[in-house]
């Protein structure tokens, strides 16, 4: 799922560019859609250790901005795929691979289904 992630974060570094200083986290949420299970991608403004309502932002209208996990984790119960996902981008995170993205100047990055608790990466 790592490099599937990367590839998705460059990507959107490719159509969009590198966010502005004033973006200073993102979330990579977690989502159960008609195509299964998706990551998506938004950045704030704010952010509050405390109150996961930053990330409350309205979801990605473009399509590139949306990771469909890959195929042979659909059928795994949502708890799974998110300690897959945690997992995934807390190693992105120890060895580096993150801040060789689009989001290597955030000061937070979040990620977890939208119904939940966020987990901080950073």
């Amino acid at each position: 799922m790592k490099k599937e992630i990367i590839k998705w974060l460059n990507n959107i570094e490719k159509q969009d560019g590198t966010p502005p200083d004033s973006v200073i986290a993102f979330n990579l949420g977690l989502m159960e859609s008609e195509q299964g299970f998706v990551k998506y991608f938004v950045g704030a403004f704010e952010y509050s250790e405390e109150d996961d309502d930053w990330a409350c932002i309205e979801p990605p209208s473009k399509p590139y901005r949306y990771l469909r996990l890959p195929e042979e984790v659909q059928n795994e119960p949502w708890e799974t795929i998110l300690n897959l996902s945690n997992k995934a981008f807390y190693q992105l995170e120890s060895d580096g691979t993150l801040n060789k993205t689009l989001i290597k100047n955030a000061k937070a990055i979040t990620t977890g289904f939208d119904d939940g608790e966020l987990l901080k990466i950073r």
